[in-house]
């Protein structure tokens, strides 16, 4: 038997002899019947514990015949020895004697020569590619298409050409399914939906400058039909919209029809010069064949692409009657879905070209603004209310449904109940008719007639909701819906109307014959000179307009979030009249054949630096939007128990027919009637006045006694009024008299707290 070796043993350092002895020590105790060649590897580790680890042999323990030393050492210092080393003594692998001492490094080995040989040749092969590259390459765009560099060459916009579509759309019709109803179906197809040509006008309109139309930012109008009549209608309108620079418009066509885009140009006789809006082909494949209900899923698709693309403030489109059913119904439920504004027209676009000069704040407000009309009878008389009411049914309120509020006397003519049982308001529709009829056992006096005529109406919305005034003496005409809702989008919601308009307290219809103060015959202002500030409109052949401080009870609007003020005002008014350092009455500024609320309004009107909005186009033209007749005419019921003259003529008099009859002065309203237009649009006033409306900060005001002056001026007397008016009707005594003005509230110039 040859003798056995030993069992190779890796000993390494004893900077941890203790911790290494004590393991040791807890081994199990070895096999009786270990083999020769254990044995020898014990004698050999017990030596090398003797003197290296000065460790007692009886602490070397046996396990499973192997004996496995290792000692934890730095990397740095000893490596992994592969396997046919492991049987060295270790005097070969012991590490240096000193501790401290840093460890020294590897020494440098000569590379093979196959790796140098490839280090050379890579370097070579570099050297080579870096002398022979190419430097006159075109941009990879380029080379894929050169038209792109024929562009850039030009300066022009970098575009995709419009011939170049991202995809080709099938040719020919679509598989006809073997279970169809009928082989004759002419709209069949109801596959997956695909638009091939709206991804490319979607990315051409999102490269655009931010600066089109020299826009500070994007306000884009989105116009849309399938009908190609209807298209036809509505491009006019788009065409001046876009040409007026006003808003970035796009023009989406989503019917079965395979008219090109260029061929609807050429047909309606457009192209892009004349008429520069982006159009996008709305269409999907096989539009064709596709039925209803694919092509109103491809409706809400296209729209939903096109809304996420350009955000469009609005949409315009015309109803039901004019388009397809299935575009309908497709555009209405994706409109109603993502809340997008949608303007449906009632009538043909060409009626409706003032829309052009709004811009898309002004658009927005569409479906939001909400108008109720008030009136409040005369007593024991039908005739001059019945009238009004037959012209408020004649116009054309472009779809919306305005509410109407009668205010009865306690003593009402049975003729005028009859016509009011059968009235249907407005035409076609029915419960938007209020009736009001109040309990009063005495006559009225100016403060609870006041009281009353403000109670009658409260906004529910203040920015959206406004009350529409209106005299029994007062005929409209039919396009006074269409003027009244053009002046309040443009000096209400417009973005450039924005910070002018917080001050106009509301818009007239009427133009009065004479001043309200002191019943002397009135005369607009000229129309103002051209403005030398740049950008400003004054009028540029526009409707003439002027501002003037008094309130009007005939015939006009006043908006919501400023009735709501005067709602505080004349509530704290009449709160603060016991309690006020008046001594004398105040004299009366407004004629008592006006309502008494238009006292108090002036007051506010004063206090503030208000101003209401009135036409002068009626002294200049044959156009007039209202009339006030002067037959039939009762003054107010809280001052006609006032008047010193008989309100009826003398029964004497009546009897002798030689004399002529006469008419009781008194009782005379004193207006000029102006024939009323009778045409439901405004398209005879926009072409006799074709500019645009004027910037508020251009128009003549004029102070409450018809005398012209400024802005400026106007701040300044309504500061030093609403510091007397404090002092003398608000209750309010030295430092008192000052405070902080809140929003919708006239609270500021009143004390009542003291």
């Amino acid at each position: 038997m040859p003798p056995q070796r030993p069992l190779p043993i890796v000993f390494s350092g004893a900077n941890r002899s203790r911790r290494i002895c004590d393991q040791i020590s807890q081994l199990p105790a070895s096999s009786a019947q270990a083999s020769s060649s254990l044995s020898a590897t014990r004698e050999v580790l017990e030596a090398h514990i003797t003197t290296q680890l000065k460790c007692k042999p009886s602490s070397l323990k046996l396990q499973g015949g192997i004996f496995s030393y290792a000692h934890a050492m730095r990397l740095s210092k000893r490596a992994f020895v592969p396997d046919e080393e492991l049987g060295k003594k270790d005097d070969d692998h012991r590490p240096g004697s000193g501790r401290g001492k840093p460890p020294s490094l590897p020494a440098w080995k000569v590379p093979r020569r196959r790796r140098l040989l490839l280090a050379i040749v890579g370097f070579y092969l570099l050297y080579l590619f870096f002398k022979n590259m190419p430097t006159d390459l075109q941009p990879a765009v380029e080379r894929y298409d050169p038209r792109i560099g024929q562009l850039r060459q030009k300066g022009g916009p970098l575009r995709i050409p419009t011939d170049q579509s991202f995809a080709a759309p099938p040719d020919g019709a679509p598989p006809k399914d073997e279970d169809a109803a009928s082989e004759a179906e002419k709209y069949y197809y109801n596959g997956r939906i695909k638009f091939y040509a709206l991804a490319k006008s979607l990315y051409r309109a999102s490269i655009a400058p931010a600066d089109r139309h020299d826009l500070s930012a994007k306000r884009a109008v989105l116009f849309a039909g399938a009908n190609l009549k209807s298209v036809a209608d509505l491009i006019p309108l788009a065409c001046e919209m876009s040409r007026q620079k006003t808003n970035d418009v796009h023009f989406a066509i989503m019917g079965r029809d395979d008219v090109s885009i260029g061929g609807i140009q050429q047909v309606n006789g457009i192209s892009n010069d004349d008429c520069p809006i982006q159009w996008h082909d709305g269409r999907p494949d096989y539009a064709k064949w596709s039925t209803d209900s694919r092509m109103k899923r491809a409706v809400r698709s296209s729209l939903g692409y096109i809304r996420s693309q350009l955000h469009p403030h609005v949409l315009i489109t015309h109803g039901e009657s004019r388009e397809d059913p299935f575009f309908w119904k497709g555009i209405k439920g994706k409109t109603e879905e993502t809340r997008l504004p949608h303007i449906v027209l009632s009538s043909k676009a060409g009626d409706l070209m003032w829309l052009s000069k709004l811009d898309g704040s002004s658009l927005r407000a569409w479906n939001e603004l909400n108008i109720e009309m008030l009136v409040h009878a005369p007593s024991e008389s039908s005739g001059s209310l019945i009238r009004l009411i037959k012209s408020l049914e004649t116009a054309d309120y472009l779809g919306s449904v305005p509410s109407l509020t009668i205010d009865l006397p306690p003593h009402i003519d049975p003729q005028l109940l009859r016509f009011l049982e059968n009235m249907n308001w407005p035409p076609g529709s029915s419960g938007k008719v209020t009736l009001r009829r109040r309990i009063q056992p005495r006559d009225m006096t100016s403060e609870e007639s006041s009281v009353r005529t403000v109670e009658d109406f409260y906004p529910r919305n203040p920015n959206t909701s406004h009350v529409l005034m209106l005299s029994p003496q007062t005929e409209l005409s039919p396009s006074f819906f269409h003027y009244l809702k053009y002046i309040v989008l443009k000096y209400k919601y417009s973005t450039h109307s924005a910070n002018t308009s917080s001050r106009l307290l509301g818009i007239s219809l009427e133009l009065p014959s004479s001043k309200p103060t002191d019943s002397e015959p009135f005369t607009p202002p000229p129309v103002p000179p051209p403005s030398d500030h740049p950008g400003q409109r004054n009028g540029d052949d526009g409707p003439p307009l002027f501002l003037w401080q008094v309130p009007n009870s005939n015939a006009a609007l006043y908006f919501g979030d400023k009735w709501i003020e005067f709602h505080s005002f004349l509530s704290n008014r009449l709160a603060s009249r016991e309690i006020s350092q008046e001594i004398s009455p105040k004299k009366k500024l407004i004629s008592k054949k006006y309502p008494a609320f238009m006292e108090y309004l002036l007051e506010l009107i004063r206090a503030r630096g208000y101003y209401m909005l009135y036409p002068s186009f009626p002294a200049r033209s044959d156009l007039s939007l209202a009339t006030v007749h002067n037959e039939l005419y009762h003054p107010p019921k809280e001052f006609a128990s006032e008047s010193t003259e008989p309100l009826e003529p003398d029964a004497s008099i009546v009897g002798d027919s030689s004399e002529p009859l006469e008419a009781d002065s008194d009782i005379e309203l004193g207006s000029i009637e102006r024939p009323v237009s009778h045409t439901s649009t405004v398209t005879a006033l926009l072409r006799q006045f074709p500019g645009h409306l004027p910037d508020l900060d251009s128009l003549h005001i004029l102070s409450y006694k018809g005398e012209q002056t400024s802005s400026q001026a106007v701040r300044q007397e309504a500061e030093e009024y609403a510091k007397d008016f404090k002092t003398r009707f608000g209750g309010c005594r030295g430092s008192s008299a000052s405070g902080e003005m809140s929003l919708w509230k006239a609270d500021d110039l009143f004390c009542l707290d003291n």
